[in-house]
Order: C-alpha cells, then sequence, then structure tokens
C-alpha cells in the first residue's frame, strides 16, 4: 500500500471539493444553522421576567432609569401612544406594553384615579400574565420603596384587541410556515429539477432554438408549478377553516409569494448543470425562506438578518391577513415590499433567459 498514492488522491478531493460549491453548501448550510439555533436557544435561556417592553411613558421616569441600570435598557422601546404600542405589540415588535403615568416616579402619595397598564398580545396563558404582572410590580415596589400589600395606584392588566385568531398563537406562527413551505419546496426544488431534467435530456436546448419568447418561456414554465403551489395552499387553508375577512389581501401575498419562488427556481434552473446542483442551492435557499421569518423573534441576530430576506414580509402579510386586524396594523409596506420584490425577481429571470436565449 502506497501511502504516497494514498495522499495524492486524498489532495486532490481537497482541490476539487473546495472548487465544487454544492459540497461547499453542504458544510456551510448545518454550520450556519447551527450557530442560528444555539443563538435562538441561549438567547431563550436568557430571558429575564422582563422580555422586550414598549412603554408609554418619559425616558427620564426614575422607574425606567432603573429598569436601564438593570441592562434592560437595550429592550425598553418607547411609543407616543396607545395605538403605536398596541400595533407593536400585535405584529411581534415587542412582547408586551407598559402605559406609566408621569405622576409614578419617587413619591410615595398618589392622587385617586392613577394607574399603570400592563399591554400582552391574545393567547398568552393566565400564568404568564401573572408572571409579568408580578416581575413588573415588584420592580414598581422596588423603585418607590413600598412594601406589600396594595399599591397606591391601580395596576390593570389589558389585552391587545385586534386579534381575530380562535387557535392561538401556535396557529398564527404554523400555518403562515406552512404556506412558505409549500411555495418554497415547488419553486426552489420541483420546478428548477424539472428544468434540468430537461437540459440533461437534450430537450430544453431545442425549446431555445425555436421562435419562443422570452416571455412567453418563463410564463410557460411558470403555469404547472404556479397552479400545483396555490392547490396546495388553498387546500390547507380550506381544510383547517383558515379563510376569513381578508381573503383578497391572503390570496395577493399567497400570488406574489408563489411567483417570486418561481422566478428564482428559475434562476437556479439556469446555472444549475445537475439536478445534484440544484438540490443543494434549492435546499440551502429552502431552509432560510421558510426558517428565518419564523425564528426573527427569537433572536437578535435573526431579527436583524429577516429585514434581507424576501419571505420575511410574505410571512408577515400572511399572518396579518390571516390573524390580525388589519385596521390596528400596518399592511400596505408588506404589499408593496412584497410586490417590488416579485418585480425585480421577474425583471432578472427574464434578463438572464434573454441572454441565455441569445448564446443559443
Amino acid at each position: 500500500m502506497s501511502l504516497k498514492t494514498i495522499f495524492a488522491i486524498f489532495k486532490k478531493d481537497v482541490i476539487d471539493g473546495s472548487k465544487n460549491y454544492q459540497i461547499v453548501l453542504m458544510v456551510l448550510t448545518p454550520i450556519i444553522l447551527s450557530l442560528l439555533f444555539s443563538n435562538v436557544m441561549s438567547g431563550s435561556r436568557k430571558q429575564t421576567a422582563l422580555p422586550e417592553i414598549g412603554v408609554i411613558s418619559s425616558p427620564k421616569q426614575p422607574l425606567i432609569n432603573s429598569l436601564t441600570e438593570k441592562g434592560l435598557g437595550k429592550k425598553i422601546v418607547f411609543f407616543e401612544n396607545r395605538q403605536q404600542l398596541e400595533s407593536a405589540i400585535l405584529e411581534g415588535k415587542v412582547r408586551f406594553g407598559i402605559i406609566l403615568p408621569e405622576v409614578i416616579s419617587t413619591r410615595t402619595e398618589f392622587k385617586g384615579g392613577l394607574s399603570v397598564v400592563l399591554l400582552y398580545p391574545p393567547h398568552i396563558p393566565d400564568f404568564g400574565i401573572e408572571s409579568l404582572k408580578t416581575a413588573f410590580e415588584s420592580e414598581i415596589r422596588q423603585q418607590l420603596h413600598l412594601t406589600p400589600p396594595p399599591l397606591p395606584f391601580e395596576f390593570k392588566t389589558e389585552a391587545v384587541s385586534g386579534s381575530n385568531s380562535k387557535t392561538g398563537s401556535l396557529s398564527d406562527g404554523m400555518f403562515p410556515m406552512l404556506i412558505l413551505m409549500s411555495m418554497g419546496m415547488i419553486g426552489f426544488l420541483a420546478l428548477p429539477m424539472a428544468i434540468v431534467e430537461e437540459r440533461e435530456k437534450g430537450t430544453l436546448n431545442a425549446v431555445f432554438l425555436t421562435p419562443v419568447k422570452t416571455s412567453e418561456f418563463i410564463l410557460g414554465k411558470t403555469f404547472f408549478s404556479f397552479f400545483l403551489a396555490l392547490f396546495t395552499i388553498l387546500t390547507i387553508l380550506t381544510i383547517n377553516g383558515k379563510w376569513g375577512d381578508n381573503n383578497i389581501l391572503l390570496l395577493c401575498f399567497v400570488f406574489m409569494g408563489i411567483l417570486m419562488t418561481i422566478f428564482i427556481g428559475l434562476i437556479i434552473s439556469l446555472f444549475a448543470k445537475s439536478q445534484g446542483s440544484v438540490n443543494a442551492v434549492g435546499t440551502t435557499l429552502f431552509l432560510f425562506f421558510q426558517m428565518i421569518p419564523s425564528l426573527q423573534q427569537s433572536s437578535e441576530i435573526i431579527a436583524k438578518i429577516a429585514p434581507i430576506i424576501p419571505s420575511t414580509y410574505i410571512f408577515s402579510g400572511i399572518r396579518k391577513t390571516l390573524f390580525l386586524d388589519l385596521n390596528k396594523v400596518d399592511i400596505n409596506s408588506d404589499i408593496f415590499t412584497v410586490a417590488g420584490l416579485t418585480c425585480l425577481t421577474y425583471f432578472i429571470c427574464f434578463v438572464l433567459f434573454k441572454l441565455k436565449k441569445a448564446d443559443k
């Protein structure tokens, strides 16, 4: 047995493997995902009794200064009015809200009728609400040097209205995620694999030699995948009884999301040399496309990455149309963003296929 021969083969595999993007993606993807998950888990372990807080109060309020000194300054976001605060809670930008009167400072004598209001999202269990109330009440007592029993002002807890979901927070995250999965599996994997298979059989190049226009080719390749994804999503919504008052807007997000993934899938097929290449690239995109929006509230790192992932806006729009009162939240920014990104992916797809056709 020749060690020199074995080393030569090993060296060749290292050089070839480092140049093969499929192998590089297979190695990097689980590493990156592991970092994201570990960050999520460590973030959840570090959660204190007071998570991200939306506050209507003066930043100079002594109680706020006390929380800031305890390292919670980065978790406090100030709002000008209750409507903005409730909207942020419904959209998941803050976990809960506190309306804190200016007179609640270092004084121990208060006029009647004063109240502190704790706002929380729908479907939080009772023990969770009591835990939040107890934690914040403890901070107030410590700051004002108050001892039990009653506080010298009323401490209210109120659920934020604006959710029409009847099944709880699990469904709020699960169904948009399932819809994204349907889009991604067909757009990123099924469609480009079918096109690459045609290329491997030699039938695709024959199509490019015909007078077919680029737009005709793209639309022709889009139809079957579009209706396949649409059928899957409509079935999910129907059998689970998720149709509501915002069906038109919901379908708009579904249509645009499907088209966006299909156009990206067409771009993948243009550069993939084999079905294995499609699997490597498509699976990587699919994982990030589906997971980042679902995990964006779990980690600061993922929250910073989420705005550059198109599926974040699709996920947000679908969730709002399914479960929230659109009079309470902003839906227009999601619509315009998804529409713009869909048009951009089509333009890129059109230009690339135009150039590809011109090479033939």
